[in-house]
């Protein structure tokens, strides 16, 4: 059974250390554009698309490809049950899924489609959700050969399963690097 892993920055906004990823003199209204020219999604914190105006969420959409998508964090608090059916909606066919805590279901039921939240290849196995979302360990950012093997266990700990492997802030570059290995790796 065949894995597919996508690799997720959480948000768009440049760091200190992607100071050249986008070109001077590019508008910031234009950065989501430009980042997904590159990527293929991107983890928005509930924080982030929770207080986003419901036009915010639809200019959103409008600004990327049909094939980018956007994976929402769902806190352990959970979110308000409107906002939970309001964001999918706005953002259409470019809604990828929830990502939530193995308890977290924002207080109304399962949220679908959804990728559970694991801090471990082992947690990744042990998991029965349909979807899994893991944590890329820090340095591996830096080190394909390193990222390769972990991929290869995370493939294998997924079993089959979509899975995002979570890259938090890292540099937008080393997650275009993670993204050409995984596909290489023919786990795209």
């Amino acid at each position: 059974m065949r894995t597919r892993i996508l690799p997720v920055r959480t948000g768009w906004d440049p760091g200190p250390a992607d100071g050249s990823f986008y070109p001077d003199g590019l508008p910031r209204e234009w950065r989501l554009t430009y980042f997904a020219n590159q990527l293929m999604g991107v983890l928005i914190e509930t924080s982030g698309w929770g207080r986003a105006a419901p036009e915010a969420l639809r200019h959103w959409r409008l600004d990327v490809s049909p094939q980018f998508r956007f994976y929402l964090r769902v806190g352990d608090a959970g979110i308000h049950a409107s906002a939970r059916e309001s964001a999918p909606a706005w953002l259409g066919d470019r809604f990828g899924g929830w990502v939530v805590g193995a308890d977290a279901t924002g207080g109304a039921g399962p949220l679908e489609p959804s990728y559970e939240w694991a801090g471990s290849l082992s947690a990744v196995a042990a998991s029965s959700a349909r979807g899994v979302a893991c944590e890329v360990p820090g340095g591996l950012d830096r080190d394909l050969r390193a990222a390769r093997r972990w991929l290869d266990g995370l493939a294998a700990a997924a079993a089959g399963r979509p899975t995002l492997a979570l890259m938090g802030r890292a540099r937008i570059e080393e997650v275009c690097r993670w993204q050409s290995l995984v596909q290489l790796l023919g786990l795209a």
